[in-house]
């Protein structure tokens, strides 16, 4: 997650970079100590997500908000103040969180947490758009990916994926993990994602003959990619598939990873 720090209070903006030093998956791409730098450093680096103080010099955090509502890129945004009167028009904006200083880890890494999930929704239903359009540009005549699951009788041990026109088999052992979006699955392999049309409980049965476990209502993963378990609170558990990858365990479908903790 690629952020951008804003304050126009050295010590603040010093402190908020600090703590994001200690978030595995956060970058901090450039840094800015007030609004119209804040807009250049928007343009120029393209962050995903914005830290924004209010109260600044010049062009406060509202006046940038403002500016980028045309912008096609426009990151979200967590106000980070001083003062709480603002927390209502700070919604108004659009923001996705409001943070009050002195700034607390846990509240920041809460609210690391909401942007986090933001941009995995908004991230797989642009997948589902460009799916969709790309389906409806098909020849009446082309095999769906659920054609080719069905039919592919030399895919024992296989699994067909679609690539443009034509059909990948990946064994099954290169699969990371697969997540559900709507009515679709993600299959995960190698830093690729492929799209198939069916359920889960279609794709459950089809990688029966690899070393997967559900570990959700909408995950499988590949039980050979584990390299480390982390135990969390009410009986669930982190996965780490490398550095970047991380699971949830639901409490329902520990049993499926229980031979692991021992």
């Amino acid at each position: 997650m690629r952020v951008l720090v804003v304050d126009d209070e050295p010590l603040a903006l010093d402190l908020l970079i600090e703590l994001l030093k200690d978030t595995p998956d956060v970058e901090v791409v450039a840094s800015a100590s007030d609004g119209r730098q804040a807009v250049a450093a928007i343009a120029s680096h393209r962050p995903d997500l914005v830290l924004l103080d209010i109260e600044m010099p010049g062009k406060d955090g509202f006046s940038v908000v403002e500016s980028l509502q045309a912008d096609d890129h426009m990151p979200l945004v967590i106000f980070v103040t001083a003062f709480n009167q603002y927390a209502v028009e700070a919604f108004d904006k659009n923001a996705i969180d409001y943070i009050l200083k002195p700034v607390d880890k846990a509240r920041l890494q809460r609210g690391l947490r909401r942007a986090r999930e933001r941009l995995l929704d908004a991230s797989k239903a642009k997948l589902l758009r460009a799916i969709t359009a790309a389906g409806q540009q098909e020849a009446k005549g082309a095999r769906s990916v659920q054609d080719a699951l069905d039919s592919y009788s030399d895919a024992v041990g296989r699994l067909p994926v679609r690539q443009g026109d034509k059909v990948k088999l990946l064994e099954l052992d290169e699969i990371d993990w697969v997540d559900a979006a709507g009515d679709y699955m993600c299959v995960h392999s190698a830093g690729e994602t492929h799209i198939l049309r069916c359920t889960m409980k279609q794709l459950s049965e089809r990688l029966a003959l690899g070393p997967f476990a559900r570990i959700h209502r909408s995950t499988l993963v590949n039980l050979n990619r584990i390299v480390k378990i982390t135990p969390l609170s009410k009986g669930e558990c982190l996965l780490h598939l490398d550095e970047d990858t991380r699971l949830k365990v639901s409490r329902n479908y520990r049993a499926a990873i229980q031979h692991l903790l021992a």
